[in-house]
């Protein structure tokens, strides 16, 4: 007869015994709209973690009082008081937070958690601490089945991690313009309460057409830098270079994307933008991998 457990502590390990042979098997559905319990709790320590990991030699109360000024007045816009007669309790301040991860929805506690993650780089960025926040959260995000990464200061609908290596790979392109179009690409792409999925793919396009343009020196078109591209001996894989100048093609078409303010031009969808983002830092990566072979035929 199997026994009903009465303890509060409920044991939950992914992978562990119950979970691999069926017993208790532990969800592994994308979690895209919703957050359990399990993944709630996680969130939880791990903001408690990279907290004290952060501020554990800060020995002055000022700049972690500082820390939770701003969370209570830009996260959750309350009246602060910057006198500092009455400096936060940080054990009350993590009830508070912990309370609306634990309770509220899922967005909520995406956009306190993309709050939290940027103020913690912010005050990483000032110690010499060997760790990675984002690797903290994304591996956190993978192993729980979460349908979002932290990138560049933002939680992004990215489920697969040579995705997300990918448009990391291209954000770290020492190329201004090429970074600035991917940067403005991702933010239309994660914009929860107002995504442009039109202008992402856009800026994606643009971003290769930035690159092709300081390799070839000049401002071009994307399906004009290819081909002189190849008048200059640089050989691009024939498949890429279609699939390419196909979807430039696309792009550009009266009735396409980069004149998606016209009223008869067709709705992008996110699967869309995803797609040309992905592909589109693929592409840059490519070409940043080809530089010096290029170089040296043009």
């Amino acid at each position: 007869m199997r026994q009903t457990s009465k303890s509060k502590y409920q044991v939950s390990i992914r992978g562990g015994f119950s979970d691999r042979n069926g017993f208790k098997p532990e969800s592994k559905l994308i979690q895209y709209n919703s957050l359990d319990m399990r993944t709630r709790t996680l969130i939880i320590n791990r903001i408690n973690l990279i907290y004290h990991a952060i501020y554990q030699y800060d020995f002055e109360y000022s700049s972690r009082n500082s820390f939770w000024l701003d969370v209570m007045e830009n996260a959750f816009n309350q009246e602060v008081d910057y006198s500092e007669r009455k400096p936060y309790n940080e054990s009350e301040m993590f009830s508070i937070i912990n309370n609306v991860i634990r309770t509220e929805d899922f967005d909520t506690v995406l956009t306190l958690l993309e709050f939290l993650l940027n103020r913690l780089e912010e005050a990483l960025g000032e110690r010499s601490l060997d760790f990675d926040i984002s690797k903290i959260i994304n591996s956190l995000f993978e192993e729980e089945y979460v349908g979002y990464r932290f990138l560049n200061g933002q939680i992004i609908p990215i489920t697969d991690k040579t995705e997300l290596d990918s448009i990391q790979e291209a954000l770290s392109t020492p190329f201004s313009q090429t970074t600035e179009h991917l940067d403005k690409a991702l933010k239309f792409l994660s914009d929860r309460q107002a995504p442009d999925y039109a202008n992402s793919i856009k800026e994606s396009i643009s971003a290769v057409e930035a690159i092709c343009s300081i390799i070839l020196g000049k401002s071009d078109t994307l399906s004009a830098a290819l081909k002189k591209l190849e008048q200059n001996n640089v050989i691009i894989h024939p498949v890429l270079k279609i699939a390419f100048d196909k979807l430039f093609a696309y792009t550009s078409d009266a009735k396409g994307i980069r004149h998606a303010g016209n009223l008869d031009g067709p709705d992008a969808t996110f699967d869309e933008a995803k797609f040309m983002l992905i592909s589109c830092s693929a592409f840059v990566n490519y070409l940043k991998g080809m530089m010096s072979t290029i170089n040296n035929n043009i």
